[in-house]
């Protein structure tokens, strides 16, 4: 046996998301790693979803106005912060992620 072969009496551990009845009422849920958000993300995949708005596309525009530079396009924001959330919660548990009834985008994110 190799020092890099488990033992055939290990413990197996597979990462898997939660079920319902696992989630506990108030837990925060911190998902690692993390991920930071690039200018180039946010120009790919504003131009792959043929989103136009400026202010996702366009410095000179969006340094015109309130926000005084490009914004990150929230649906981008949103997809991102689900997916960091599937190894932790939903992998393997479910096969769709339900109900966005109550998604908010309470800042813009730069």
């Amino acid at each position: 046996m190799s020092d890099t072969a488990p033992a055939e009496n290990a413990k197996r551990i597979t990462q898997r998301g939660l079920w319902f009845e696992e989630f506990e009422l108030g837990a925060v849920y911190e998902h690692r790693p993390g991920r930071t958000i690039t200018e180039a993300d946010n120009v790919l995949f504003t131009t792959q979803t043929m989103n136009t708005q400026a202010l996702h596309l366009d410095a000179a525009y969006a340094a015109g106005t309130a926000f005084g530079e490009r914004l990150v396009n929230s649906m981008f924001t949103l997809s991102t912060m689900i997916g960091l959330s599937v190894a932790q919660l939903t992998q393997g548990t479910i096969v769709a992620n339900l109900g966005f009834s109550e998604v908010s985008f309470p800042k813009p994110l730069f």
